[in-house]
């Protein structure tokens, strides 16, 4: 993926960083999640986080290098744990994922807003336009991520009976089991943000319905954004990395703030 004219930006002045291997920006990142990162079918990293963090490497001069992390639960950790300099892959900013991270990882800046979503069979795309739709229903989500919290967040505070949730490590592959499912067998839908929903349906001929922010565990519906998460021991990267955060747009814009109207 290509970024924008506006991403061409000159080195920022800042002090000096200073990473896990001199000369290098290491990188965490999971690789079935996109538009926001993945890999092309040559395995060359791609998308708008890739882009946005390869761009803030060269402006520090410094080497970009993806480690690749087998699942998104607990990705936000990697840093802390010297893994990486940076962990990104669409990461919302939650309260229980700060406190995981501790003081070993550094929360950045807020640099895009997403939106809930659900993909589905063309058959099936005016089934699902709120939570109760999903009364009976078969869905796949990422284990751990913000569409397993929401689903699970909404089913239990509309206390919607029979909903399989079935938790992975493969965005792609959850489309594609939606994808080649019939009425009455294999899942209904798969959730996942928005741009990703949107992504995955057109390659694969689904339906992207039902945009929504999502519902914590406590009931309170909020907006999405997304951090990356840094190493703390990695001196200075946080600072420089909002820094080009505030002098940056991000690829796809800023995403979406607001909540649309909630259906229940």
């Amino acid at each position: 993926m290509i970024l924008t004219a506006a991403m061409a930006v000159p080195p920022l002045a800042a002090a000096p960083v200073e990473t896990l291997a001199p000369g290098t920006l290491s990188v965490c990142m999971f690789a079935t999640f996109p538009p926001f990162v993945g890999k092309s079918d040559a395995g060359v990293w791609e998308g708008w986080d890739v882009d946005y963090l390869k761009t803030f490497a060269a402006a520090q001069g410094l080497r970009f290098q993806p480690v690749e992390v087998a699942d998104f639960d607990g990705l936000w950790t990697r840093p802390g744990a010297d893994a990486c300099d940076i962990a990104a892959s669409g990461i919302a900013d939650l309260t229980a994922r700060r406190q995981a991270t501790g003081a070993a990882g550094v929360w950045s800046d807020h640099y895009y807003f997403v939106l809930r979503a659900f993909g589905v069979r063309k058959a099936d795309a005016g089934k699902l336009t709120r939570a109760a739709d999903l009364a009976g229903r078969t869905i796949m989500v990422i284990a751990g991520s913000t569409a397993d919290v929401d689903a699970r967040s909404r089913i239990a505070h509309d206390q919607i009976a029979n909903v399989t949730i079935i938790g992975t490590s493969d965005d792609v592959e959850n489309a594609r089991r939606v994808r080649d499912g019939a009425e009455g067998e294999g899942p209904f839908a798969f959730g996942s943000g928005l741009g990703t929903v949107q992504y995955l349906s057109k390659k694969m001929g689904l339906v992207p319905v039902w945009s929504h922010c999502m519902m914590t565990p406590d009931g309170k519906v909020r907006n999405e954004p997304f951090s990356f998460i840094v190493r703390a021991k990695s001196t200075g990267v946080a600072e420089a990395l909002n820094a080009f955060i505030a002098a940056t747009p991000y690829g796809a814009g800023r995403g979406t703030e607001g909540c649309p109207g909630e259906g229940g």
